[in-house]
């Protein structure tokens, strides 16, 4: 009997153990680029080029807007932008090898620069917001993620590029 709940208690510590892991190394990144000059696509930005930054203004990382929906695409070093054009398999590899790398450098990330056509923008400051899948609910299966914890970090840019400002920014 005793041996039982030993077995049951090291399972459970391995479970939440493995959720705990997988939450802490494994991101996502949501940045929110508009246009506040703009009423069409809700002032989404088209083809926009964006660099994150640290607190020295390092470059962290790049990204873009894609050309139809205005969502940010991160660049990442080996496997490039996770984008809707990718087949399955490859945007899922895509997908997870970012979900690793965007842990290693967002708790870094102060400030963004832009470029939209010929407005540039540098050191946005940046307000990031971060919200952690819980661990006890974490093995529910969800679709594409197959349930698996992780860290969801999201931040916000209003710009007007008619006058090339900021007006806006937050988690």
């Amino acid at each position: 009997m005793r041996a039982a709940i030993a077995i049951v208690i090291g399972l459970a510590a391995g479970v939440l153990g493995y959720g705990y892991w997988h939450r802490t190394s494994h991101a996502s990144l949501t940045v929110v680029l508009t246009d506040t000059s703009r009423t069409e696509r809700d002032g989404r930005v088209l083809n926009a080029e964006l660099v994150f930054l640290d607190a020295s203004s390092r470059p962290l990382a790049r990204g873009r807007t894609d050309d139809k929906l205005g969502i940010v695409l991160l660049q990442h070093p080996a496997s490039g932008y996770c984008g809707p054009d990718l087949a399955l398999e490859v945007y899922r590899a895509c997908v997870i090898a970012q979900s690793g790398w965007v842990t290693g450098w967002v708790n870094d990330l102060r400030y963004v620069s832009d470029v939209i056509g010929n407005c540039r923008i540098e050191r946005i400051p940046v307000e990031v917001t971060m919200l952690r899948d819980s661990l006890f609910t974490w093995w529910i299966p969800l679709g594409d993620w197959e349930g698996t914890p992780y860290t969801r970090y999201a931040t916000r840019l209003e710009v007007d590029v008619r006058v090339c400002a900021v007006t806006g920014y937050r988690g």
